[in-house]
């Protein structure tokens, strides 16, 4: 059974039925390299994402040359910006749908893409117990 959750801020409060937590929408936000510590293939395995949405939005993602782009959940744009002052958040025409599983932080990216890309990222949805 599901908990009950309640939203932090700087999150907006969400009403029941105003949003729809399995279909959300992977949106990109730019931080310098210099404050994120990157281990593996990280950005061979974003570029499926990245294309999406390149194509998605019908032109070219612009991507500062010391930068990085990472993939948020749509919801954790306010979270991002409030936390991270360094980081850019790309306008919504930069995003791709998601299927989000039985866990909402989980999204498979082969909706937007031909590759099978899983990812689990951060949603800041806490219990009220």
């Amino acid at each position: 059974m599901h908990k009950t959750r309640q939203i932090l801020p700087p999150m907006p409060t969400l009403t029941p039925g105003s949003y729809d937590l399995y279909f959300p929408r992977l949106r990109l936000a730019v931080f310098p390299r210099g404050s994120l510590n990157i281990t593996g293939n990280f950005e061979a395995l974003v570029q499926p994402i990245l294309d999406a949405v390149t194509r998605n939005a019908g032109k070219a993602l612009d991507v500062p040359r010391d930068h990085i782009v990472i993939p948020i959940h749509e919801l954790q744009v306010s979270h991002i910006l409030d936390k991270f002052k360094e980081a850019t958040i790309y306008p919504e025409e930069f995003s791709v749908p998601a299927l989000a599983q039985q866990s909402i932080r989980y999204l498979p990216a082969s909706c937007a893409t031909s590759k099978s890309w899983w990812s689990r990222l951060a949603l800041f949805l806490c219990s009220d117990q």
